[in-house]
């Protein structure tokens, strides 16, 4: 009854979000008189479209909160208002009593000196508390809601549910939708698992090394498991315009590019980036290191589309459709009933309007989100890691811009990818070549099989011509004098052939 109940809300918020589209189908009148059976939720239509569906979102909560901020990365799916109606999804939902949770998880209260009664962050998923260890360190504790993966489970479920409905709709199929969901439920799933979170902040750690600019909170790895996580506590300040009031031009300038720097190096060095980079998740620490928090959404490329992807940054700064497209073409996101000289028109048509100026005139987030306007209307779908880091890309510039306002994005991003260029190609051909050899190498490991079984077939058809060529003339012959024997020399044949096969 619940899961009937909960599936007939989805669908009136569904009904009314999309309610301007059943119009057009069903008439005005139609869809006013189908309205009347989602009645209790016809409040939404007194919000815009893309606010309507935010509010719906946040009022169902639970998961679809959290598909509503995983949908704000899909801007190959969304038009650009929408994408920044659901940016303001705060998944903080009233927290559960840390009494309740001590006792699902009785071992964290033994192992804690203290832990505060309130929250420092709550979410539908889970929620963060400062504590203090035995021997007196301060520490973030992060720990999942006890029912979170069976609400998880039951909202996915019912979306699944209503996309088993709708799948007649041509833009169901066209935007892999059925695909998608089960994006946002695996996502949705890993964010249960915080070892892997753990396993993140610690590969993220020893990158800092590398990099001066950065810190990461270590993790305490004996007071971490599966449902709770022990980190070091960070106190640093959160990234705010009013932060840098007091800081010259010059070293918010310093700051904004070694921000970037610090995002850059770890998409295309270190091939992870953390994938909700907000002003939220970033402080500034006393020394002016950058201090990120929070890994619960983490990109992780594979080699070959981060290739493709830093080959897709080139063509967009080198005005080139052809590498472009090409680039989209070997990660699988453009299909074969698109006409490739159309997109290639349609991308240089855009890459037009921002060619001619100058770089530092250049808007990266606008150019963002327009380009993949242009994806959308060619049914261009990218892989949900890519579109994630496009993003991050693109923010990074806004986030600077809290910095330093008057920071762009590409005369920084233009310079660092031609100094990475020879090392990316070359790491591209190496594993290319590599692949090559290993492909030639299983090919020659089995030639000699192969020929050896060519030659016997060979053999095999040679040495069934006579025997064919007399079966002919026998065939013959008895059609001619004797057609009642043709009964067991038919069947004799066909045992005799049997027999030499064996």
């Amino acid at each position: 009854m619940f899961r009937f109940s909960r599936l007939y809300k989805v669908l009136g918020y569904l009904y009314f979000c999309s309610y301007e589209v059943v119009s057009r189908y069903l008439t005005p009148a139609g869809a006013l008189l189908l309205g009347l059976f989602f009645f209790p939720y016809r409040e939404l239509l007194n919000y815009p479209p893309p606010e309507r569906l935010r509010v719906a979102l946040e009022r169902l909560g639970g998961a679809y909160v959290k598909i509503g901020q995983l949908l704000s990365t899909r801007v190959d799916l969304l038009p650009g208002e929408y994408i920044k109606e659901l940016e303001k999804l705060q998944d903080r939902v009233p927290p559960q009593p840390l009494e309740e949770l001590l006792q699902h998880y009785p071992e964290i209260g033994e192992a804690f000196l203290q832990i505060d009664e309130e929250p420092i962050g709550s979410g539908s998923v889970a929620q963060v508390h400062r504590a203090l260890l035995k021997n007196g360190r301060e520490v973030a504790l992060k720990i999942i809601r006890p029912k979170a993966e069976e609400l998880i489970k039951r909202d996915i479920s019912i979306l699944k549910t209503l996309v088993s409905l709708f799948s007649f709709f041509p833009a169901v199929r066209e935007f892999r939708v059925p695909q998608i969901v089960s994006e946002f439920e695996r996502m949705l799933l890993n964010e249960l698992d915080l070892t892997a979170e753990a396993a993140y902040m610690e590969l993220f750690r020893k990158f800092s090394r590398e990099e001066p600019s950065l810190y990461v909170p270590e993790v305490i790895w004996e007071l971490s498991s599966l449902r709770y996580l022990t980190t070091e506590f960070v106190r640093g300040e959160k990234l705010s315009s009013e932060l840098f009031k007091n800081f010259s031009e010059e070293e918010r300038r310093e700051l904004a590019e070694k921000f970037v720097h610090i995002v850059n190096r770890t998409v295309f060095e270190l091939g992870v980036f953390h994938g909700d980079l907000h002003p939220g998740n970033i402080f500034l620490l006393e020394d002016g290191r950058f201090a990120f928090v929070d890994f619960g959404i983490v990109g992780r490329l594979s080699p070959d589309t981060l290739t493709e992807f830093f080959f897709f940054s080139v063509g967009v700064m080198n005005r080139d459709p052809e590498l472009i497209v090409s680039s989209l073409k070997r990660i699988g996101a453009v299909g074969e009933e698109v006409n490739e000289n159309l997109l290639k028109r349609e991308v240089l048509i855009f890459l037009d309007k921002y060619y001619n100026r100058p770089l530092s005139q250049i808007d990266a987030e606008k150019l963002f989100y327009e380009e993949l306007s242009v994806a959308r209307r060619f049914r261009v779908v990218l892989p949900e890691e890519l579109v994630t880091l496009m993003k991050t890309i693109a923010h990074t510039e806004s986030i600077a811009r809290i910095i330093y306002p008057d920071f762009r994005l590409p005369p920084v991003l233009k310079p660092y990818l031609k100094k990475i260029a020879p090392k990316t190609v070359a790491s591209a051909v190496r594993r290319k070549g590599v692949r090559m050899a290993m492909d030639y190498g299983e090919l020659l490991s089995r030639l000699p099989t192969v020929v050896k079984s060519k030659l016997k077939e060979e053999e095999r058809t040679e040495s069934l011509v006579p025997f064919w060529s007399a079966s002919v003339l026998g065939f013959s012959l008895l059609l001619a004098f004797s057609p009642k024997l043709l009964l067991v020399y038919l069947p004799s044949l066909y045992l005799f052939k049997k027999l030499a096969r064996k």
